[in-house]
């Protein structure tokens, strides 16, 4: 059934009305959190499929709770007056559980892009969900442009509501244990938002299946496997390969030309300003040689501009854009590289890597 262009028009005119967003603001026993609002990295990701609680499109991002228009979905959590119904949703956020007329007022956002695609493939096969790949969506925003206090750090809402819950208190254990098979831990770099928030022209997205067609497995194999599972993980399964993160640097595999040629593939899917953090996020999927000989020309070479020569040329249109130099500046792209998170500590070695060679190109020109 199609719908009338009017009533969309009016759907858009009503969100006008809406506030853009809802800040956590830290007061009374909760000032201590004020400090750690400026603790969030530049760029998030997040997984939206038909079957979410909340609702995610280019336009705005909404908890269950905004979505179905509840009078709680306009109120900071830090500001309600009942610390144990806000550690309850809290808890039951975080461990994605809960009924469907539980309150939850929360977004989950990651810094992982591993974490964030591990989730597409357990939501399209688990019984729950199983939506299809071309409707399940990767989100990326760009936190510099939303106000201090849009988001706050998943582990830093646990320990200001722990006392009030002992799910809460369990799930920090948990967040800080070692796996019991395998080197990693339970933190995947999980960030909330409250409410509604307005992300128009402060994000990018992709289908899961277009960044399929263009060769996601060829990046990372282990996600076929994730795609025909009978019993889905997502967590675990994170873990799991994170494990290949703990060889020793001489067990690594440079990275090859076509690996950085399915990255620069999919990373033309996206808007120019966006291409060299999102493609430094796809072959930080995997660990890769220190200052890998074939990682920094393909970063700052013609893959950007064309095919040709793919891997082989040097400095040409990705690199003398100023805000592509810009995007990989320590000083303005803050990426939070928790030892938990080794796929985002091997961004971030990419990102300082590339950001070192143009500052010498630009030195030296």
């Amino acid at each position: 059934m199609m719908v009338h262009g009017d009533l969309i028009d009016d759907v858009q005119a009503l969100s006008l009305s809406e506030p853009e967003y809802l800040l956590f603001n830290p007061i009374g026993d909760k000032a201590g959190l004020r400090a750690k609002l400026d603790d969030v990295p530049r760029y998030l990701f997040r997984i939206s499929t038909p079957k979410s609680d909340g609702t995610t499109d280019k336009f705005w991002v909404k908890s269950k709770d905004a979505r179905h228009g509840r009078m709680n979905s306009r109120e900071d959590v830090l500001e309600l007056d009942d610390n144990q119904q806000v550690a309850g949703m809290l808890n039951r956020h975080l461990r994605w559980c809960g009924e469907t007329n539980d309150p939850d007022n929360f977004v989950s956002w990651t810094s992982s892009l591993l974490f964030a695609l591990q989730y597409v493939f357990y939501r399209h096969t688990h019984r729950k969900d199983r939506s299809s790949l071309a409707s399940i969506y990767l989100y990326i925003i760009d936190t510099a442009g939303f106000r201090k206090g849009t988001f706050v750090r998943d582990m830093d809402l646990i320990r200001a509501y722990r006392s009030f819950d002992k799910g809460l208190q369990d799930l920090e254990i948990l967040r800080t244990t070692k796996h019991r098979d395998f080197a990693g831990s339970f933190y995947f770099g999980e960030y909330l938002s409250q409410g509604a928030l307005k992300i128009e022209g402060k994000c990018q997205f992709v289908s899961a299946q277009a960044i399929i067609d263009q060769g996601l497995f060829y990046l990372q194999p282990e996600f076929s496997k994730s795609i025909v599972t009978k019993e889905p993980s997502w967590s675990n399964e994170v873990i799991r390969l994170r494990e290949a993160f703990s060889r020793k640097a001489a067990e690594l595999q440079p990275i090859t030309d076509d690996e950085l040629e399915v990255a620069i593939n999919i990373v033309y899917r996206f808007d120019p300003g966006w291409r060299l953090p999102i493609a430094a996020n796809l072959i930080a999927l995997l660990p890769r040689q220190s200052e890998d000989g074939a990682i920094l020309p393909a970063f700052t070479a013609s893959p950007f501009t064309g095919l040709a020569a793919l891997f082989l040329l040097v400095l040409n249109e990705l690199m003398d854009k100023a805000e592509e130099r810009q995007n990989c500046s320590p000083s303005s792209t803050k990426i939070l590289a928790y030892a938990t998170l080794p796929e985002v500590q091997q961004f971030d070695t990419i990102m300082r890597s590339v950001h070192k060679y143009t500052s010498l190109a630009k030195m030296k020109s």
